[in-house]
């Protein structure tokens, strides 16, 4: 595919056009990305409510009914449902691993096989989540790993 990028004064309004035969499943992702204006969650601890950017989201996980956002420094807990995260999420490179689990793509270091068909994903801050045997197919995809592993 052809592209070109074109700087424009500040003046200007910011504008992405396609000219494609048809609308794929990367391209939807494209446009979600660049439609929407808030690519932040926000978390609470303590009392205090912080503006988590997604690029700073190691994983979220539902403990107890609560969903938690994980980041290198912070856990905070989210008022939202694990299933409306992952709506938002899902362009923005993170995957479901487990029932209870979003995993943000760009936040694993490795991955190595456990046992019965389940992985493990080490993360850039070392902690290790488990990856359950119905989303290995997926992490996989999401890694561009080919099926032998």
């Amino acid at each position: 595919m052809k592209t070109s990028i074109e700087i424009i004064k500040p003046s200007q309004e910011e504008m992405a056009r396609f000219m494609v035969h048809e609308v794929t499943d990367t391209l939807q992702n494209v446009l979600t990305i660049l439609e929407e204006k808030k690519l932040f969650l926000v978390g609470e601890e303590n009392g205090a409510h912080y503006k988590i950017p997604f690029s700073d989201i190691l994983y979220i996980e539902v403990v107890d009914k609560k969903s938690f956002i994980y980041t290198k420094d912070l856990v905070c807990q989210s008022a939202e449902k694990l299933y409306q995260l992952e709506e938002k999420l899902l362009p923005h490179k993170f995957i479901r691993v487990g029932k209870s689990l979003l995993l943000n793509i760009e936040a694993i270091k490795a991955v190595s096989p456990t046992f019965s068909g389940r992985f493990e994903a080490t993360l850039i801050n070392e902690e290790r989540v488990a990856v359950s045997r119905k989303y290995v197919p997926d992490l996989k995809k999401g890694l561009g790993m080919r099926k032998r592993l």
